[in-house]
């Protein structure tokens, strides 16, 4: 089931929740790697774009040092 937009976190939510910067953050959504839509109050981004990131670079980080 989607997340209705009003229900969908703030840029600095995510910032938290994935321990990264808001510039880096708002880089992400610019390239469409995280979706987010833009409010009178500021940019919410869609959850399951950053569970789908998350879990993506947690699978990067796990790859590291497992090459041949």
């Amino acid at each position: 089931m989607k997340t209705p937009v009003a229900e969908w976190p703030a840029v600095r939510d995510v910032v938290r929740e994935l321990d990264l910067s808001q510039v880096y953050i708002n880089r992400l959504v610019r390239q469409g790697r995280l979706r987010a839509v833009r409010t009178r109050l500021g940019w919410l981004v869609d959850p399951e774009s950053v569970k789908t990131y998350a879990r993506q670079r947690a699978e990067r980080r796990a790859n590291i040092g497992r090459v041949a």
